[in-house]
């Protein structure tokens, strides 16, 4: 009898994925368990396996289509009985990129193209440079895998990118050089004099235009850029988004990370960083404004009683945003752990669908890249998300006096659908209370 292989429930907001690659084909033999497909999605990677023994008689959508969840990919004959009747499963094709060959118009002749020297095994691939081939719209052949065992690395593909480019050839015109003048050399003119000629004259230079073929890189928009793209839009068009903003005092929790970080390092094995602070400040303004940790349809608004915080964390392949459950019931240094473990396991693309689902609330740190200010967009179907950003010494008036303080501005976005403006800035300045006393914030913590 033939056994279903079925797009699983990835989380709430995961309507569909992305087939990345098959590593099975049609006749081979599988065990329980063994992994069939890699499934991409725009939170996280994971692979179909197994649920039965047998031979896979039919694989009914091809690399690169999306597909909803739920929907049958595959079959496998356990041998229990007669075969069910195929039927295609709703899919939509990948978008294939021109084949066209472009002729380099450089007066520089192209260099020989780089042979591989040996088979590439694709299901050895790490999911990173299967990304990177497919954004940069690699030719395998082009590719010379270096890594252990005949595997391609990180460098083997950028290495490939790079001689791609380097066929065209471009040699720029040379740039003036002049000598700028001593401070001796320059003399007082007077009021009535006429003004002096420059010491040294400029030549603003020419550049010789880049070749046709250099002018612009295109690449297809797909796999997980693609998915967060669509995810973004569907964000905006589904939520009136508006962003309320308040500067906010973390001068104490400055100093007390200072004083302590290193020895929490030590005895804990995870670096202190903000992050923990923040979300127990957001759990305590969740739970006094409960409709900032909620969800909404048409007809209905879902209080959440729990909270689970979900962290942006920036990669290579694009953003994605772990979850903290239950964070209003962890402490301080349970939280730092989890927000180790959880970041390491996003950077080398760990995560199982379990770590990145079911968030109420979301935060978001642009401030780690340096901005001072910013207007993150809604994680669906949440309907609020705190950004946070830089750190910077601001004047501040403490007790009548002007005096330097460690400074940040939060920006909150939510939907107006269902929070009223004057409940977004209490929240917020709620957040800022609890941040700004530290003593405050730790006396409501278990």
């Amino acid at each position: 009898m033939a056994a279903d292989v079925l797009v699983p429930q990835m989380g709430e907001s995961v309507l569909e994925g992305t087939i990345l690659e098959w590593k099975v084909k049609v006749g081979d033999k599988v065990k329980l368990n063994q992994p069939l497909v890699e499934l991409m999605t725009d939170k996280v990677n994971v692979e179909i396996p197994a649920e039965v023994e047998g031979v896979v008689t039919e694989i009914l959508v091809k690399e690169g289509d999306v597909v909803p969840v739920g929907a049958v990919v595959a079959r496998i004959d356990d041998g229990s009985g007669p075969a069910k009747t195929p039927a295609k499963p709703d899919v939509k094709p990948a978008a294939k990129a021109s084949s066209k060959a472009v002729t380099p118009t450089a007066s520089k002749a192209p260099s020989a193209p780089v042979i591989a020297t040996a088979t590439i095994d694709r299901a050895r691939m790490s999911p990173k440079v299967k990304v990177l081939i497919r954004e940069y719209g690699l030719d395998l052949s082009a590719i010379v895998p270096t890594g252990k065992g005949g595997r391609v690395t990180v460098d083997d593909v950028m290495r490939a990118v790079e001689e791609r480019s380097a066929q065209t050839g471009f040699a720029p015109g040379p740039i003036p050089s002049p000598a700028f003048p001593s401070a001796a050399a320059a003399s007082t003119p007077t009021i009535d004099a006429e003004p002096a000629a420059p010491k040294v004259t400029v030549v603003v230079p020419k550049f010789q235009p880049l070749p046709e073929v250099q002018r612009e890189t295109r690449m297809p928009v797909e796999g997980i850029r693609k998915l967060i793209s669509e995810h973004m839009v569907r964000s905006v068009q589904t939520s009136p988004h508006v962003t309320t903003f308040e500067d906010v005092d973390l001068t104490e929790l400055v100093a007390y990370r200072k004083a302590n970080k290193d020895e929490f390092r030590s005895t804990y094995g995870a670096g202190l960083t903000y992050m923990p602070f923040i979300i127990k400040a957001v759990c305590l303004g969740l739970k006094e404004f409960p409709r900032l940790n909620a969800s909404m349809t048409e007809s209905e608004i879902i209080l959440k009683n729990y909270y689970h915080i979900g962290i942006a964390v920036a990669r290579e392949e694009g953003l994605i945003v772990p979850v903290v459950k239950d964070a209003d019931k962890k402490t301080i240094v349970e939280l730092a752990v989890e927000i180790n473990e959880l970041g390491e396991k996003a950077r080398t693309n760990r995560l199982i669908p379990d770590d990145v689902s079911g968030g109420t609330f979301s935060v978001t740190n642009a401030g780690m890249f340096g901005a001072t200010a910013s207007t993150p967009i809604i994680n669906q179907p949440q309907v609020a998300i705190l950004g946070v950003h830089a750190i910077t010494k601001r004047p501040w008036v403490v007790d009548g006096e002007i005096t330097v303080r460690d400074i940040s501005t939060f920006g909150l976005s939510f939907d107006h659908r269902l929070i009223d403006g004057h409940v977004a800035v209490q929240f917020l300045h709620r957040v800022h209370e609890y941040l700004a006393d530290l003593n405050r914030l730790l006396m409501q913590l278990r």
